[in-house]
């Protein structure tokens, strides 16, 4: 004997959720692709990169573009070794680092600038043309771990700090001379070769003291 559902309501609710989703599934795919970046729709073949070279080395032999390149990265270089000093001296400055750590901090520095030299003096396919360019600037650089001895002998020193404000100071001027010399291989590869000539003198009297935190 068959028994009678009471609750004929309930198959109702399932059915709707059930005509809902399939609305909606017929909606979505019935919407045309938003277009990408490029005016390609979203999945189609949109590149990943600008297909377009912005870079000015483009306009130098590949042999010249390749140094310009290895000049990009040495200047990157040197602007966080001054950084790194501008940092241990103000963390010293400030007393956030004991003696030990901020002597060692200086001593991890110098190791890492005499590499650095050698790797510079390393570089091979240099450009014709360019090899005096390049023996100035190792020249410049080897001066730069024999500056951070004397911030650390500075360091050292029972005085106030004035010996390792003093060494900082040259550091800094050294640092100057350095970009100097690779602003001068770009000018060279530009054509342009009235270098950077007298501008020492300004800077070794100029307002830029890296690691200087007091008056």
């Amino acid at each position: 004997m068959l028994s009678h559902d009471p609750k004929h309501g309930r198959w109702i609710l399932p059915l709707i959720i059930v005509a809902m989703v399939v609305l909606t599934y017929t909606f979505v795919n019935g919407i045309e692709p938003a277009p990408g970046p490029t005016g390609v729709p979203d999945g189609g073949e949109d590149p990943a990169f600008p297909t377009t070279p912005t870079s000015s080395t483009t306009t130098f032999p590949p042999e010249v573009a390749a140094f310009m390149v290895t000049l990009d990265i040495f200047d990157n270089q040197l602007e966080q070794f001054a950084a790194e000093t501008e940092r241990i001296n103000a963390s010293w400055e400030s007393h956030e680092v004991a003696f030990g750590d901020t002597r060692q901090a200086f001593e991890d520095l110098r190791l890492q600038l005499r590499d650095w030299e050698n790797d510079i003096a390393a570089v091979s396919g240099i450009p014709e043309g360019f090899g005096e360019g390049h023996v100035a600037l190792v020249v410049e650089v080897s001066d730069l771990h024999l500056k951070v001895e004397d911030i650390i002998a500075g360091l050292e020193a029972p005085d106030d700090g004035t010996l390792r404000r003093a060494a900082s100071a040259e550091y800094s001027v050294e640092v100057q001379q350095v970009a100097d010399a690779i602003s001068d291989l770009r000018d060279l590869a530009s054509g342009d070769d009235t270098g950077t000539e007298g501008t020492t003198d300004d800077t070794e009297t100029g307002d830029t003291t890296v690691g200087d935190t007091e008056a």
